[in-house]
């Protein structure tokens, strides 16, 4: 009876602190994908000794313009979830605004993948694109927290950053690879 008690605590413990690591994650998620990004360029680099800005800029475009924003596109595009972001980032659910977030988000998702396959000015096109849709979604998101005060977890904090600093990365990474390093 002892061990059950323990156990049983034990167990709780351990299930709210996954749930305490998923609501992080989900809601700092732009970072696991910044992360993941860094991580493959870092192969290409030490393990198939590719340029490093070359890495960095296709690893980018492929998993922070590529992967997370056609996730976000299906995050956006279908009711259930969508609302749930919605609520997340503080707009009134059910707007359809969201399904024009959700197809912008999808264009430039497809753009991102396919830089894995196509480099040159594609890459060139989709860098600028992305940054500045992503630039000023994170204009956006200051916007409503100046206006609102909206500190909604998906509205504030990691996405924010994001928005506005990854078009720095993106803009800066292409210049250094157009002038050649």
């Amino acid at each position: 009876m002892f061990k059950s008690k323990i156990g049983g605590h034990l167990e709780e413990e351990i299930k709210e602190t996954k749930r305490t690591i998923g609501s992080m994650i989900s809601k700092n998620i732009v970072v696991v994908y910044f992360v993941v990004a860094t991580i493959s360029a870092l192969v290409d680099i030490f393990v198939y000794e590719k340029e490093a800005v070359e890495s960095f800029l296709g690893q980018y475009l492929f998993w922070c313009v590529g992967v997370f924003l056609f996730v976000s596109f299906f995050l956006h595009w279908f009711r259930k979830t969508a609302d749930k972001i919605a609520e997340g980032i503080g707009w009134e659910p059910g707007s359809p605004f969201q399904k024009e977030v959700a197809a912008a988000d999808g264009a430039f998702g497809v753009l991102g993948i396919l830089s894995l396959w196509i480099c040159g000015n594609f890459w060139t096109a989709t860098a600028i694109g992305a940054s500045f849709m992503l630039f000023f979604m994170g204009v956006g998101h200051v916007l409503d927290i100046q206006r609102r005060k909206n500190y909604s977890p998906l509205n504030a904090g990691s996405i924010v950053w994001f928005g506005l600093l990854m078009p720095v990365v993106l803009m800066t990474l292409l210049v250094l690879w157009k002038m050649g390093y």
